[in-house]
């Protein structure tokens, strides 16, 4: 994956949660604002900006934005 698609969805998980950024490594469930609509939020933008449907259990079981990213690009 490139540079630019690995930023791009940094960004839009970032807009998701409503924070400024995530990092690969951070646990993007520990923010203040998840929870299920985040959970649903995820799945929502996965689908719309990336073309992957993701079930619940997938984004839960991600601990990082990195491996839910590899999730999305796999």
């Amino acid at each position: 994956m490139d540079d630019s698609r690995q930023e791009e969805f940094l960004a839009a998980l970032a807009d998701v949660l409503e924070v400024p950024s995530v990092a690969t490594n951070e646990d993007f469930r520990d923010t203040p604002l998840w929870g299920s609509l985040s959970c649903f939020a995820v799945k929502v933008m996965a689908a719309q900006r990336f073309g992957r449907t993701l079930s619940v259990k997938e984004i839960s079981e991600s601990e990082t934005a990195g491996a839910l990213m590899e999730k999305v690009f796999s």
